[in-house]
């Protein structure tokens, strides 16, 4: 079987690692596979790994994703105030229809959940992550064109593609939102998508002294998206150094934007940047970091939070419990379910209550030998969920396409 897989938006972070985690686990295991990976320039940069995971696996890199020189982009904003410009032109999209033709066997989508459903005369199979577009958090994410043209595509991935879902809670959101279609996501979990599951201790703590880590710390991947609910995540951290048992604690914060204040405190309201880089912080700000570094951070951490309200499944946490590191998380459905599922065990709080954030990762740090022991057997449930396990089933899904 010959698959294009089409990792063609920069949405970086967990959704990149996912694709290559499949990627590798597929050609790992399937020896008559080979996947023409057509990806984003940017993604490439995130996951350079995909590169050398095979020689069954070739990577393309999408013209229409690499930036135009400065001639190009001067010529294009002229065009643009003429009313000259064709959007369609050059896209993505164009390109994908062009490139993706039958000389697969079908074509995979792993983030098809924010984009348009390219028209192609093969089969198409698609993850659909969540309807984050769908949401408003308080500040715009996603523009009314975007969402009017979302509504539309989800309608055709459900309908002509062969749609897979990480989680039930978002298939009840598909029936919920789309009731008058046909057919649903198959849900299929995944684990963790670390890329340096096999680091050492020696290697980790010599990353942590060059990043100059020599204090214990709680970690949040997350971007600075208003979902991930950083805010509250702060407010709660001052409350919980009020109290000097926790005063030796800081925050790492990791995922795009988050370099953006580099050094803080955290108050009731937020967080105050510190300029002076020799005076007293308890909040770092990392921006997006490699696969080892954030591996390693995550390993190392006494504790990860994630505030988010509104997700799909909680991947920092799933690769939190490969390392045995104990979380503490949002109570909420979609994270609930990987206590259901997998048979993980994890403190939850409510995301929207400060004060229950604050109190929840307090007792977490107070018993620590009982949180670490309830992070060992998260461990062993997650090691029994294999990544093997999980591309037999996307497998099964492709060979159903490839028969329809």
């Amino acid at each position: 079987m010959k698959i294009a897989f089409v990792d063609n938006l920069s949405v970086g972070g967990g959704l990149s690692r996912f694709s290559l985690k499949l990627s590798e686990s597929l050609i790992e295991n399937y020896k008559n596979l080979f996947i023409d990976y057509y990806i984003h320039v940017k993604n490439l940069e995130q996951i350079p790994e995909i590169q050398h995971l095979n020689e069954r696996v070739v990577v393309i890199i999408l013209k229409s994703t690499q930036p135009n020189n400065l001639g190009k982009r001067i010529s294009n904003k002229l065009l643009a105030k003429l009313h000259l410009a064709n959007p369609a032109e050059h896209t993505d999209i164009t390109e994908i229809e062009k490139r993706i033709t039958t000389q697969y066997d079908l074509a995979y989508f792993p983030c098809a959940h924010m984009m348009k459903m390219p028209s192609l005369s093969i089969p198409a199979v698609a993850t659909l992550h969540d309807f984050n577009w769908r949401y408003f958090f308080g500040t715009e994410i996603f523009n009314n064109k975007f969402t009017n043209l979302m509504d539309l595509e989800i309608q055709k991935w459900l309908s002509q593609a062969s749609c897979i879902s990480s989680s039930n809670h978002v298939v009840d959101e598909a029936k919920l939102m789309y009731p008058k279609v046909q057919k649903y996501p198959t849900v299929i979990p995944i684990s963790q998508v670390v890329v340096s599951k096999d680091v050492d201790d020696a290697t980790a703590d010599n990353i942590l002294k060059q990043l100059n880590i020599d204090f214990p710390y709680l970690i949040f991947p997350g971007n600075f998206y208003p979902h991930k609910n950083h805010l509250n995540l702060f407010t709660a951290f001052s409350i919980l150094k009020q109290n000097p048992v926790f005063k030796n604690y800081k925050l790492l914060l990791t995922g795009i934007g988050t370099d953006k204040v580099e050094r803080a405190i955290a108050t009731y309201g937020g967080l105050r940047k510190i300029l002076n880089k020799a005076a007293y912080y308890d909040v770092m700000g990392m921006g997006y970091q490699p696969n080892e570094i954030i591996d390693v951070l995550i390993k190392k951490a006494t504790l990860l939070v994630s505030p988010s309200i509104y997700e799909a499944i909680c991947t920092p946490a799933l690769d939190a419990w490969s390392y045995g590191t104990p979380t503490a998380i949002s109570d909420i459905p979609p994270f609930r379910e990987h206590e259901t599922a997998l048979g993980i065990r994890s403190a939850f709080f409510d995301p929207m209550d400060t004060h229950n954030i604050a109190e929840v990762i307090g007792s977490c740090l107070k018993e620590l030998s009982k949180i670490k022991a309830e992070a060992k057997i998260s461990q062993e449930k997650l090691a029994a969920y294999s990544w093997k396990e999980i591309s037999a089933s996307y497998m099964n899904v492709f060979i159903k396409a490839t028969k329809q």
